[in-house]
């Protein structure tokens, strides 16, 4: 149960496997028969004449760790879809919407189409098969056992969630300058050519321009997901070490 709650609490929220793009189905026989499996390689054992209440708090700060561990493997994410969302306002796409099946919401077209780009990198480069490695080397690192935590570990989380601002506002300057300088071109022809009705050739223009850029972004977007994979362990193992 203690090993089962760990990867409840991962499948919650990690990305690819939450959400309702990833089968449930699917989902709750795989976290059974992957807890299964790492039950015969975690050295530690739990007494059987375990207090009920000790048993359900074990189980609990499980789940909290699986949790937390899938919560930094999606702060990458979380920050492409906040520089979708600005791209998408950038473009002048803001108002499109879109039903999104992962959140069960409507949001911007753009920043649903930057997330499933990130998501299917993620998936080409085996990020997922990554995140199952590194949860299950976890139980040699923090038992199964555990029944504390460390109370810095909500501030250290607190730190790590305000990357998702920062990374979003690094993927969107780009962006946001291309289109202050189109609009700074578009305000210089209007002075240049009176009988030149810039609303007409601006919005179009701004969309041809933001498309070039956006398609120009994809490599950098595939580079930095390669990168955030390969240090995706060091993230979750200074963060949860705090259990």
């Amino acid at each position: 149960m203690a090993i089962l709650s760990r990867f409840s609490g991962l499948f919650v929220i990690a990305p690819f496997f939450s959400g309702n793009l990833f089968p449930l189905r699917v989902k709750i026989p795989l976290t059974v028969t992957l807890s299964f499996i790492v039950l015969y390689f975690v050295p530690d054992y739990i007494p059987v004449d375990l207090p009920v209440g000790d048993m359900a708090v074990m189980i609990l700060i499980n789940f909290l760790y699986g949790f937390s561990a899938g919560l930094i493997a999606n702060l990458m994410f979380f920050g492409l879809l906040f520089a979708g969302d600005i791209f998408g306002y950038q473009l002048g796409f803001a108002a499109a919407n879109i039903f999104d099946p992962q959140s069960q919401t409507e949001s911007v077209i753009v920043s649903q189409l930057v997330y499933l780009t990130g998501t299917y990198i993620f998936t080409i480069i085996k990020g997922p098969v990554v995140l199952l490695g590194i949860l299950i080397e976890s139980f040699v690192r923090v038992p199964a056992g555990i029944m504390t935590f460390d109370k810095e570990l909500t501030w250290s989380l607190s730190l790590v969630l305000g990357e998702v601002l920062v990374f979003g506002m690094k993927v969107g300057m780009p962006m946001i300058v291309f289109m202050l300088l189109v609009t700074v071109v578009l305000g210089i022809m209007a002075k240049l050519l009176p009988q030149l009705n810039v609303f007409v050739v601006g919005i179009p223009l701004k969309i041809f321009v933001g498309l070039i850029i956006l398609i120009g972004l994809l490599p950098i977007l595939a580079e930095t997901m390669v990168r955030y994979t390969q240090e995706l362990g060091d993230w979750i193992s200074n963060t949860i070490g705090l259990f």
